[in-house]
């Protein structure tokens, strides 16, 4: 049961497809996959690595220690902060969904209906915060506290790798057999394809300036942008030198600020996703994983293997955050600190 929540992990030599890529260990144990900063203090932020649990910073970064006690183990797939309630945090996993609600000092199950799913995304309804949205290997799931039901009616693809979800209330689905629209009170699914050459749907992006802008990146078509919340879909590749994308962030100003996180680095687009540009050639490596800051859409965080990397400049520039500076306690803790050794990740495989 390894499959990666909202991206594309396979350990394996590059160049053996698109969708096999060389990931290196770091400090975080396995692969990180999903970074969260919370909207109202940007120094605190969480971090899951698939293979090393949930870790948090109290500083912006600069020192990070473990946060999972009360997961199951470390196989975390990704990330949520409540939006109306900032200290309640979630956390996807290969055993379902868990939830923090002290800043991620102790997790709980938050549902035995989700427990023998493997979450890759998780999206909330701004209408209804406490409403949540699942996106698992069989299917979406809605629910409120202890009440869940199954969103399967139209969705022809159940295995569904991202979710966004509207101002309004409609929900996207991105699956590996295309992306799918559920409006508002709506039960059923409608397939939104029309013009998308690619219908392995790795990540969606809603434009926050322009709600009709929705963004999709796919396991091998590359970037595609829908101006009419999905009722069609043109190419957006011109600049883009990798044709898998793995995460798309889109920030919430109105020159069309989006960057997409692919196996061969991060790239940037100021127009819409017109025209694309490579960043900092230092990060010139997979990235599964791309966030930035909502006090500074400037300050971005991109993880790689087990690394953390941060720019404070738009990806002009990236440095590593993640040297010396990852601190263990429990059960997760490796059998030395300084100098221990990175976990051997050659050969093992994750699927997305």
């Amino acid at each position: 049961m390894l499959i990666l929540g909202g991206l594309l992990m396979v350990f394996a030599p590059r160049g053996a497809s698109a969708n096999h890529v060389v990931m290196q260990g770091g400090p975080f144990l396995g692969v990180v996959v999903a970074i969260v900063v919370d909207p109202v203090n940007p120094q605190n932020l969480f971090l899951a690595s698939y293979g090393g649990g949930v870790f948090r910073s109290r500083d912006g970064g600069r020192s990070w220690k473990t946060a999972s006690t009360g997961l199951p183990d470390r196989q975390v797939f990704t990330l949520a902060i409540d939006p109306s309630a900032s200290h309640n945090i979630y956390a996807g996993t290969d055993r379902g969904v868990f939830r923090s609600t002290d800043n991620g000092a102790s997790w709980s199950e938050l549902t035995p209906a989700l427990r023998e799913r493997n979450i890759r995304a998780l999206g909330f309804d701004p209408g209804m915060p406490n409403k949540i949205y699942v996106a698992t290997d069989q299917g979406v799931f809605q629910g409120q506290q202890k009440k869940w039901t199954h969103l399967t009616a139209g969705l022809s693809n159940r295995d569904v790798r991202a979710l966004a979800v509207a101002a309004d209330g409609t929900l996207f689905a991105g699956t590996f057999g295309g992306i799918f629209r559920k409006l508002k009170d709506h039960t059923s699914w409608i397939a939104a394809n029309d013009g998308l050459e690619d219908k392995k749907a790795r990540s969606l992006a809603l434009d926050p300036t322009k709600p009709q802008l929705l963004y999709a990146g796919t396991a091998v078509g590359g970037a595609f942008k829908s101006a009419n919340s999905g009722r069609s879909w043109t190419s957006a590749n011109k600049g883009l030198l990798n044709s898998t994308v793995l995460a798309l962030a889109v920030t919430p100003d109105f020159h069309g600020t989006i960057y997409a996180a692919t196996i061969d680095g991060v790239f940037k687009s100021t127009d819409g996703a017109r025209s694309w540009r490579a960043t900092d050639s230092s990060l010139a490596m997979t990235v599964p994983t791309i966030t930035f800051s909502p006090r500074d859409p400037e300050v971005l965080y991109a993880g790689s293997g087990g690394h953390l990397f941060m720019s404070e400049n738009g990806g002009n520039k990236w440095r590593e955050i993640s040297h010396h500076h990852v601190h263990y306690f429990g059960p997760t803790a490796p059998p030395r600190i300084g100098g221990a050794a990175e976990p051997n990740l050659a050969g093992k495989e994750v699927k997305r």
